[in-house]
């Protein structure tokens, strides 16, 4: 069996990154009004504002999976971090 190889820095990286997709897919609604002025076509825009409404159940979906993931990795780096500790006073 191989060993284990995984770093605080690889797990606070992987927090940082789950944390900006977070809020990069709960802002997609305020993006879509932001640009909605520049669709020009009211064809156009009310075709994005449909994907976009569409799409929200599989967004709140997406953003649940990312908010559980970003919760199993800080449980991951702080249980690495108490073993280290305990390994550390016990050695």
């Amino acid at each position: 069996m191989a060993d284990l190889k995984v770093t605080d820095q690889v797990l606070a990286d992987s927090e940082r990154l789950l944390t900006k997709l977070h809020f990069e897919f709960e802002s997609i609604k305020v993006h879509r009004d932001d640009l909605h002025h520049i669709w020009g076509s009211g064809a156009v825009a009310g075709a994005m504002d449909a994907f976009v409404n569409n799409w929200a159940w599989y967004r709140k979906k997406l953003v649940g999976g990312i908010e559980s993931v970003g919760g199993l990795v800080g449980a991951a780096r702080e249980t690495f971090k108490q073993t280290d500790e305990h390994l550390a006073k016990s050695g």
